[in-house]
């Protein structure tokens, strides 16, 4: 977008080419953190949320940072280069391959089989390559087997975490409705690490400016 284009290079002009700080930009979480509250309604403060060259280092990250070698990481099939970051984590890919029928989304009854194993959960929705997305239904029991399963661990084994990629969430038309984990429940906020950023919404691919948010003892460690 042209006003984008401009701010880059006033930005440049101005001499802010320098390194940021580690999580980003002040301004620029306070930013986000506004902009999420007023489209979603999440209130995340800006030491919740990470800033990185685009989504991709991000999900990285939280790999590296969640998971230990050999730990599973459960995801549906299709799906985009899950296999590939757990090949880079050393994690076992646990994949459940979804239907037409649920328009390609998982279900929780499909994910349950794996959960008492897994330590991450990844999910994106709208989903990349599909384009389709989780009904309200859908993403509420997929919470409620997360925190269930939670639950069970307490005290005995780490945590059961959710990585909900939600880059495309803005470009939903008509009649469909983007979900996610806490606004539908929120006791998920302490499981659920989130990745966003400007390259679909903001038609600005090439920008490289992706946003995660979620528990802070994470999101300090994933910096």
């Amino acid at each position: 977008p042209q006003e984008l284009a401009k701010e880059i290079v006033a930005a440049y002009y101005n001499k802010q080419t320098n390194y940021p700080a580690a999580n980003g930009i002040l301004e620029l979480r306070k930013a986000v953190s506004t902009f999420m509250n007023k489209t979603e309604g999440l209130n995340y403060s800006p030491d919740e949320i990470l800033i990185s060259a685009g989504a991709r280092p991000l999900i990285y990250a939280v790999y590296t940072t969640l998971l230990d070698a050999g730990d599973t990481v459960l995801f549906p099939l299709p799906s985009w280069n899950n296999n590939h970051y757990c090949h880079m984590a050393g994690a076992k890919p646990v994949m459940v391959e979804t239907s037409p029928e649920n328009f390609f989304m998982p279900s929780a009854d499909e994910l349950a089989p794996h959960i008492k194993d897994a330590s991450l959960v990844s999910l994106c929705s709208p989903l990349n390559p599909t384009g389709t997305v989780f009904t309200r239904h859908q993403l509420e029991s997929i919470c409620d087997l997360v925190l269930e399963e939670n639950r069970r661990r307490e005290g005995t084994r780490k945590p059961l975490y959710v990585m909900y990629d939600q880059i495309y969430w803005m470009l939903t038309f008509g009649e469909t409705r983007h979900y996610n984990p806490v606004s539908l429940r929120p006791e998920m906020k302490e499981y659920t690490i989130f990745i966003d950023g400007i390259s679909k919404s903001l038609a600005a691919t090439g920008v490289r400016v992706g946003w995660s948010f979620g528990p802070t003892y994470v999101i300090d460690k994933m910096k």
